[in-house]
């Protein structure tokens, strides 16, 4: 396959044509718009008797570079990003995916130490780089190159190192990083920045005694994090009194949350807490028809909503005072419950004819 390229600035056309030379290709096109001002190039890619024609444009140029991260093809050998800035020349030949493989790792090879910080950032943010170049990369001088690394499938070793970097953002990004190890995630669980501390608490592998340990982190979100994923009910019931009523909204969402716990906050001082209550589908049925008398609507109107509730609650609830509140009373009864109440004598609740 031959590749033949036209690069036009005014009148002036300069053409060039290689032969399965592809990283000289990539970095020819890397240095035309640069360093030659050319404002369009067009490849042409003989195929057998098929003949692509592709036209990039110099604001493609950024593009083109990121490209390599993600692998699509405008031809089998050659890589741009097909993104919103002018995406309308990008075509893709079937059969590529084979010389798409190839084609990552020949410009891994050759770009990985690209002058270019953006071409070293393409390297490294690319899911195929292999693990050997994303541990070279984590020693790059800019910053924007180890931050990839930190979020990319990078062997734990790397990460390691990473987790002490300079730049507080690099470790936020191995504090996410599914890859990292449990005795990092701890290292991290210590560190001065909360927002590292606060992706700790949301990373999957955190264990259970170092989201134990950031339940009395200083910072609320670093709380409401771990709030969101802990199942341990000693510290949920700990943090279901944390001074924080969104830190107390979690518990109520978190579904290891016991009965008792729910119990204990139908009375918070938040309607914003009760009113997840209300809506909480472990919520015993006792404490929805307490919460059916709840001095706010959104609360009473939760209520009228849960499946849960019983049918004495809901006939009360279908005659509040709130219009919203009576509608979602009256829907649950017909879609749960039916009473004969309420199918022979709607009247009665004095509903619209439109709520019925």
């Amino acid at each position: 396959m031959t590749t033949m390229y036209h690069c036009i600035q005014g009148d002036e056309v300069f053409s060039s044509s290689h032969s399965r030379d592809e990283e000289r290709l990539l970095l020819d096109f890397l240095q035309l718009f640069q360093h030659k001002n050319y404002a369009e190039i067009t490849l042409e890619d003989t195929l057998g008797d098929q003949v692509i024609y592709t036209k990039i444009t110099a604001n493609q140029y950024v593009g083109c570079k990121v490209g390599i991260e993600d692998n699509q093809l405008c031809s089998p050998v050659f890589i741009v990003l097909d993104d919103s800035r002018d995406a309308s020349g990008v075509t893709q030949t079937a059969g590529a995916a084979g010389a798409a493989e190839k084609l990552t790792q020949q410009l891994i090879k050759q770009l990985y130490n690209h002058k270019e910080v953006a071409v070293r950032r393409a390297v490294a943010k690319n899911p195929n780089t292999p693990a050997a170049t994303l541990a070279q990369l984590a020693t790059d001088a800019a910053r924007g190159v180890r931050l990839e690394v930190a979020k990319n499938n990078t062997p734990a070793a790397a990460l390691k190192q990473l987790a002490t970097d300079a730049d507080s953002a690099v470790r936020r990004g191995v504090a996410r990083n599914t890859n990292t190890p449990a005795a990092t995630l701890e290292q991290l669980a210590t560190e001065a920045d909360s927002y590292v501390r606060l992706a700790v608490a949301k990373n999957p592998n955190t264990p259970v005694a170092t989201l134990e340990q950031l339940a009395t982190d200083e910072d609320s979100d670093v709380r409401r994090g771990v709030a969101k994923k802990l199942s341990t009910v000693a510290t949920l019931e700990q943090l279901a009194i944390d001074e924080d009523c969104r830190v107390r909204w979690v518990v109520v969402k978190n579904s290891n949350t016991p009965a008792e716990t729910l119990v204990q906050l139908a009375t918070d001082e938040y309607s914003y807490v009760r009113l997840a209550v209300a809506s909480s589908p472990n919520t015993p049925a006792v404490i929805l028809k307490q919460l059916a008398t709840d001095a706010h609507s959104g609360v009473r109107l939760e209520v009228a909503a849960n499946p849960n509730t019983p049918a004495a609650a809901l006939e009360q609830l279908a005659t509040d005072a709130d219009s919203g509140v009576r509608w979602a009373a009256t829907r649950t009864l017909f879609c749960v419950h039916t009473p004969a109440a309420i199918l022979e004598q709607p009247k009665k609740l004095k509903l619209g004819t439109n709520m019925i």
